[in-house]
């Protein structure tokens, strides 16, 4: 049987969203990368009355393509907890690749400090295909729900058709 330190542990331990920790990580780094670049500051001095709406109550960010140099390694749980985490929410894609890549990110939060949205703008080097300008929410959690059961309903479907 338990103890009451164990239930409170517990009941602490419920509250815990871990993909709301690792976005709060990821854009916390982002910020220091942004603390740590000359250009990417440049680029919001010079570009600030462009990017008026964003400058005035967001956290800045730079997305330098060297956060996954920070991660633990490539093959632990660990890594792999955080990257799937990241790529539900949509900041990191399947490929591995940060959907903010050589972005200066502005992120707006709610009442409560959560990060709820975040615009990238492309400074530097763009690929073909690579846009501009990026828009980001962070997912509702009853949105992984849906989409897992519309998946399942789709390879259910699938299956009973072929």
């Amino acid at each position: 049987m338990m103890n009451i330190n164990q239930h409170q542990y517990l009941a602490v331990l419920g509250q815990i969203n871990l993909d709301e920790v690792h976005i709060k990580q990821t854009f916390t780094y982002y910020q220091q990368r942004y603390l740590n670049s000359q250009i990417a500051q440049q680029f919001v001095q010079s570009h600030c009355q462009v990017l008026d709406d964003h400058c005035v109550d967001a956290f800045v960010g730079f997305c330098d393509r060297t956060m996954g140099t920070y991660l633990p390694k490539a093959k632990s749980p660990e890594r792999a907890a955080i990257r799937g985490s990241l790529q539900r929410c949509g900041l990191i894609r399947a490929s591995g690749h940060e959907l903010f890549r050589g972005c200066i990110v502005f992120s707006s939060v709610d009442e409560r400090d959560n990060i709820i949205s975040a615009t990238g703008y492309r400074i530097g080097r763009t690929r073909k295909g690579d846009k501009l300008i990026i828009y980001w929410h962070k997912p509702e959690p009853k949105a992984f729900v849906d989409t897992g059961m519309s998946y399942a309903k789709e390879l259910i479907n699938a299956k009973a058709y072929h």
